[in-house]
């Protein structure tokens, strides 16, 4: 996806894109390192976005697992959708809001990790939360979940939700970003 792609939806749709940039090649692999890709059978993504962690995962990903990416913009999905071709990727044109539903779609209960880059902090209340609420609903005991945030605001509020959360900065990004590592309750 070209750079000019990414900053049109950005400006139109900030709310939901939450950045103007593509993840460096740093943050992905920060995003992806807490992944045992050789247990993980069934991953989440929330915001696929331009696909560059997308990429990442499938790349990591066991032959027998799933990938599960959600995206809402539409432009974003016809990019997905012409540059990754691989049967292990189900690839949703809709809300996070509907993990369980989907989950349920593809014959799972439970995910094993989830890793999301929706821009939870500028999203409305009731859908962030939403989203939330389903994460620790859909995430397998023990499980993790890894946001990728540009604020350090949401700690308290995932250390409420999780059994424990680590949060690491990634300076060799624009802008830099956080990504939060929280471990469901075993």
């Amino acid at each position: 996806m070209k750079q000019i792609t990414l900053l049109t939806e950005a400006f139109k749709n900030l709310k939901t894109v939450g950045t103007i940039t593509f993840s460096s090649k740093f943050l992905v692999k920060n995003i992806v390192a807490p992944i045992d890709f050789n247990k993980a059978r069934c991953i989440v993504e929330l915001g696929a976005g331009d696909g560059c962690i997308t990429k990442a995962l499938l790349e990591k990903m066991h032959p027998d697992a799933v990938l599960i990416s959600f995206e809402i913009n539409d432009k974003f999905c016809e990019i997905i959708k012409k540059e990754v071709n691989d049967k292990r990727l189900h690839l949703i044109c809709d809300s996070a809001e509907k993990i369980g539903e989907y989950l349920n779609l593809y014959g799972f209960e439970k995910a094993d990790f989830i890793v999301s880059s929706v821009p939870l902090v500028v999203l409305p209340k009731e859908i962030a939360r939403n989203i939330e609420k389903e994460v620790t609903k859909t995430l397998k005991s023990g499980g993790i979940f890894v946001h990728l945030s540009y604020s350090p605001l949401q700690l308290k509020k995932f250390e409420k939700l999780f059994s424990s959360v680590k949060l690491h900065f990634t300076l060799l990004n624009m802008p830099p970003a956080f990504v939060y590592i929280c471990r469901q309750a075993a």
